[in-house]
């Protein structure tokens, strides 16, 4: 089994470079990255992989695109959002390895049943099931990252991690999409299963050690219930902003992971495969491009003033809806695949910046619960409510647009990237302060 690394050790390192980190805590650093980005590859996978496969659900259970809307948003997203925030706080109370190992093992066996599912009642509660099993995903896999890694490589290598989950929605449009032509949507499913219980058995086998916490923080831990650590969170007034704002706009950006591929089946007349090797590629390559550079990016301007972090996040959800709709609107199959690139850059761009500045605002005490709270929203609304709302809107609307119901749906949901970027921008007055404070939040108060 390998050592733990000393987070005291790794604490007082110099941020300089790599080789800073004592040697063995730079080696388990390393390979907890390592598991962590392939269990945020495999999520990532599972979750997003009905995406491509929509028509050939539709076709063979008989499904309307409002009921596909469930299967790929609220059904989904309405318990990972629930469940987000009381596991985070299970995780934060030193179980983060068994919560993680356990939650990837269920998300596994769920997924496998989607590929079994006789009807769409069945379907949709494995896919619930794998709402339930993701819900202990990312919250843990960032704390047990934080656990591993100092306050300067924190960001760096959350971003890595969230790289790997770009990685993942690419394999889930490509390979997904093979497998889909080839032995059909059921055995897409089935293989997205494989790789977990695997997984999740590394995972304990080798990380089942608790990591020693670093005690000397600058007040003692404040003992919290979930209640008083949300409505502490929620008091600071940049998260709120960011939390509204962030799932406002992620609403579009989520319709379109969604439903672009079936959008483009129906448009340009593609197969599941010929989707998955052009769209799926591009946007996949897209997005790794956009969360890395984007979190470098974010890195670079919070260093110089905490507000352009807000700037940055804001502008590309503002400018992804224009770029969106000129997308949709394209005939031409290279034009809608030449506008792919800058609309994933854009509205992927701030996918790593928005964990790292959520991290800093909740501070160390709360970062995990921060972590939870946020995808509460985020997957409530975003992965939620937009592709749901999408689905029915095409629904409704197929009377008056006919083959052109789902191009309309997609369009009207753009619209929200710029509310929520206008919302985002309203914390540049509240920032700066916001952060100065972070230190001490969840700390019980001296004397």
């Amino acid at each position: 089994m390998f050592r733990e690394a000393d987070p005291v050790a790794m604490q007082g390192s110099s941020p300089a470079s790599p080789a800073s980190l004592p040697a063995p805590g730079m080696k388990m650093a390393l390979y907890v990255l390592l598991l962590m980005s392939l269990i945020s590859l495999i999520g990532s996978y599972d979750r997003y992989l009905v995406g491509i496969l929509v028509e050939s659900i539709k076709h063979d259970l008989k499904v309307s695109d409002g009921q596909v809307g469930l299967l790929t948003g609220l059904g989904f997203a309405l318990v990972y959002s629930l469940l987000a925030v009381p596991v985070a706080r299970l995780s934060d109370g030193g179980r983060r390895v068994p919560v993680l190992a356990l939650a990837l093992m269920l998300w596994s066996i769920m997924t496998a049943l989607c590929g079994a599912a006789a009807g769409f009642p069945m379907l949709l509660l494995a896919r619930m099931g794998v709402g339930v099993g993701e819900a202990g995903c990312v919250p843990t896999t960032q704390a047990i990252l934080s656990d591993h890694f100092p306050e300067r490589w924190r960001a760096t290598a959350i971003a890595i991690a969230t790289v790997a989950s770009g990685i993942g929605l690419m394999l889930a449009g490509v390979c997904g999409g093979w497998v889909a032509d080839h032995w059909g949507w059921r055995a897409a499913f089935l293989a997205g299963a494989i790789p977990g219980p695997l997984l999740a058995w590394l995972l304990w086998a080798t990380l089942r050690k608790p990591v020693a916490r670093k005690a000397s923080l600058d007040a003692p831990a404040l003992p919290m219930t979930m209640r008083q650590a949300v409505g502490t969170l929620l008091g600071v007034r940049s998260l709120r902003l960011i939390y509204l704002g962030y799932a406002l706009a992620t609403m579009a950006a989520y319709a379109t992971i969604g439903w672009v591929p079936a959008f483009l089946m129906r448009s340009q007349g593609l197969s599941a495969s010929q989707v998955g090797a052009s769209y799926g590629s591009i946007n996949g390559i897209a997005m790794i491009v956009a969360l890395f550079a984007g979190g470098l990016l974010g890195d670079m301007l919070g260093r110089r003033d905490r507000r352009w972090v807000v700037w940055q996040m804001a502008g590309c959800f503002i400018l992804a809806c224009p770029v969106t709709i000129a997308f949709l609107m394209a005939h031409d199959l290279r034009m809608v695949l030449w506008l792919a690139v800058p609309m994933t850059l854009l509205a992927m761009g701030s996918g790593s910046t928005v964990y790292a500045t959520i991290q800093d605002l909740a501070g160390p005490r709360l970062r995990a619960t921060g972590s939870a709270l946020f995808l509460l929203f985020f997957n409530l609304a975003g992965v939620g409510i937009g592709p749901s709302l999408v689905g029915w809107l095409s629904d409704a609307l197929h009377g008056r647009f006919g083959g052109d119901a789902l191009r309309m749906a997609l369009v009207g949901i753009s619209l929200t990237y710029v509310l929520g970027g206008l919302i985002m921008l309203c914390a540049l007055t509240s920032i700066r302060q916001d952060m100065a404070q972070a230190g001490q939040r969840g700390a019980r108060p001296i004397g």
